[in-house]
């Protein structure tokens, strides 16, 4: 017994003394544990250093002309400016040939266009060619019709597949000359369009995106790529520092009776609203037809046959107009062959576009349009 209490001793002096002398050490050390714990609690509350999903952008809801808001995630896309992920950016073009003869009316897809053109053919009527991103779905094209000369330069430079009926003389020529042209006749591709019963030929051919997409793969048409535009944000509404939307409305063409063309600028959308022959234009499925930006230009054209078609230039510079957040801008339009239209301001900045759907509205004479304008952009207006 009284050798287990002097073992018992032996064990206690040097742990009390190891205490007294390493207080100091063991109390530095408590503090850092509870520090520790402190520190990790915080953590877990508050939520600083998760890793956080990317927030959608959101889209305003004031109406369907709203485009995506700026994220760092998005990049421009080439054909319209719309901010799409960066594999959505530039993928195939399709530029289909819709006809305005009053007797096709309503067409189908104006208003799901990305880009469109406007140009005159003969007999005073109006043809378009509309380009649709990959992306877009669009369920019923047409009614489609034939290819002239400058709507091939045009799909051409867009390395878009051109979509037609047959063509002029002259069109089908240089489509079989050129053999970079991703080239989609009905004549020789009937599978990937129909003709419906509902309208007499020849107002009655039509496509859906579906179908084309269908055409590019079994063909092995690659994607082509083309210098786009240089694209911004919408003007706000209202601002204190000028850089806000006009109230000016949009251009009007008078290209002829039932074809005469007017834009309605509307402010609160911030989008244009076409007009033909009086009234708003409709798609058959009953969308309206706008656009963020609408371009005028002018250039000069002439009759090289006895059916009336016309050779229209579209090489070379011209006068032109850009409307854009209620606000007109005096442009120069110049284009290279086998480019894309570039347009410049008066001092040679580029012309910044909205996001968007833009028209271009081609004419051939003074007398179609006014060119008077209301603003000039200079280099540091707007930024892209």
């Amino acid at each position: 017994m009284g050798d287990m209490e002097q073992n018992t001793r032996r064990v206690k002096i040097p742990l009390e003394i190891f205490i007294k002398r390493s207080w100091p050490i063991l109390a530095f050390g408590a503090v850092l544990i509870l520090l520790t714990v402190v520190i990790l609690v915080w953590y877990a509350v508050s939520g600083v250093g998760r890793k956080h999903a990317a927030t959608p952008p959101t889209a305003a809801t004031s109406t369907a002309y709203d485009v995506a808001t700026t994220t760092s995630d998005l990049v421009p896309r080439i054909l319209d400016g719309v901010l799409v992920t960066p594999a959505e950016s530039r993928l195939q073009a399709y530029a289909v040939m819709v006809e305005n003869h009053t007797e096709a009316r309503p067409m189908s897809g104006p208003a799901k266009a990305n880009l469109a053109f406007e140009f005159p053919v003969e007999g005073g009527i109006t043809r378009y060619m509309l380009v649709f991103d990959a992306t877009t779905t669009a369920n019923m094209i047409g009614p489609i019709r034939s290819a002239r000369p400058y709507f091939v330069d045009l799909a051409d430079a867009l390395n878009a597949v051109f979509v037609h009926v047959g063509g002029s003389p002259e069109a089908l020529d240089q489509i079989k000359n050129n053999t970079s042209l991703r080239d989609l006749n009905e004549f020789w591709n009937s599978k990937y369009f129909w003709r419906t019963a509902k309208r007499s030929p020849p107002h009655n051919v039509y496509t859906k995106t579906d179908l084309l997409h269908e055409a590019a793969a079994a063909k092995k048409m690659s994607e082509g790529h083309f210098l786009g535009w240089r694209y911004k944000d919408d003007y706000p509404l209202e601002s204190t520092t000028g850089v806000a939307r006009g109230t000016e409305t949009g251009p009007t063409i008078k290209y002829g009776g039932s074809y005469n063309t007017s834009w309605e600028y509307d402010r609160a959308a911030n989008a244009y609203v076409r007009h033909e022959a009086g009234e708003i234009q409709k798609d058959a499925d009953g969308t309206t037809v706008t656009a963020k930006n609408v371009v005028v230009i002018n250039t000069d054209g002439a009759v090289i046959d006895s059916y009336g078609r016309l050779k229209i230039r579209t090489t070379g510079r011209g006068k032109a107009v850009v409307y854009r957040d209620g606000k007109s801008y005096e442009a120069q339009w110049r284009r290279n062959p086998g480019e894309y239209f570039h347009f410049e301001s008066t001092d040679g900045s580029d012309i910044l576009f909205n996001r968007g759907t833009t028209w271009i509205e081609v004419t051939l004479d003074s007398g179609t349009f006014d060119y008077s304008t209301s603003t000039v952009q200079t280099a540091t207006t707007t930024k892209p």
